[in-house]
């Protein structure tokens, strides 16, 4: 149970000074794994015994459980809001330098070769992303048809994935974008892949740690950030790296499909000088 639903079931039978540190932490909730005990006594005027007597009857051993659980919920992609600091773009700035570092480092770790060799030869190349991942499909796919033809984002809005991935074969490539705050049926959809013949590349965050055996290729992706909200701008840099590499492993069918769509774009009078 959150501490929202703790606070809201129990508040009418608070004491005065319990109600009002309960009061606070309601209209504060976000900035709950910023305090410790002593900082929320000030903030509130009233004892640390107090605060300490509200989280026990709460059913928390004490105040740090809470502020833990607070601060897990921000690791599992919760949007949790503090108040901005002085060095709030400095650190946010710091934050993505260490999110791309680490991104470049997961690149390297790939079989590459094997990689943009199985993605180059299938005849179809589906993408998958769901909630805040599915711009990340888009922009892959987007990339992607300058350089090839038969790409695919699934799933298209108002359809289930069942009758398409029900025809992947040994000439199929996936593309599974897999962010924090999942929903529940992609383990079920992984666990699939993972037995399918298509040659399968899972893109994820460090909170995805069970992974089926059939799944060969995984890039790790950090979202980490200093604000309320989950960061891909390191997904986005995977992105382009990987599209890169695909357009310069066949720079002869890349550049042709590119023409290709360059003289459709001037055709249909699609795209302005700017």
């Amino acid at each position: 149970m959150s501490l929202h639903q703790r606070l809201t079931r129990s508040l009418e039978e608070l004491t005065p000074n319990e109600q009002r540190i309960a009061r606070f932490l309601l209209a504060h909730q976000d900035e709950l794994a910023l305090y410790n005990a002593a900082e929320l006594s000030r903030l509130t005027d009233v004892s640390k015994a107090t605060v300490s007597r509200l989280f026990r009857r709460l059913g928390y051993q004490d105040f740090r459980e809470a502020r833990d659980q607070a601060r897990s919920l921000r690791q599992s992609g919760v949007p949790v809001a503090a108040a901005p600091t002085a060095d709030h773009h400095q650190r946010h700035y710091e934050q993505e330098c260490r999110n791309l570092r680490q991104a470049l480092a997961a690149l390297d770790m790939l079989d590459m070769e094997a990689l943009s060799s199985a993605l180059a030869k299938a005849e179809r190349l589906q993408i998958i992303g769901f909630r805040n991942a599915y711009p990340l499909a888009l922009h892959l796919r987007q990339q992607l048809l300058q350089l090839r033809e038969q790409v695919a984002v699934l799933p298209q809005p108002g359809q289930s994935l069942g009758e398409e991935v029900a025809r992947l074969d040994a000439d199929d490539a996936v593309v599974v974008f897999a962010m924090r705050r999942r929903p529940q049926g992609l383990a079920r959809l992984l666990e699939w892949l993972g037995q399918a013949p298509c040659t399968v590349l899972l893109v994820c965050d460090d909170s995805l740690s069970s992974i089926p055996a059939g799944i060969e290729h995984v890039l790790r992706c950090p979202l980490d950030s200093v604000s309320a909200f989950d960061s891909y701008a390191a997904a986005m840099s995977q992105i382009n790296l990987l599209a890169t590499r695909l357009l310069h492993d066949d720079l002869v069918g890349g550049r042709s499909q590119i023409r290709r769509v360059t003289d459709t774009f001037d055709a249909l009078e699609e795209l302005g000088d700017g």
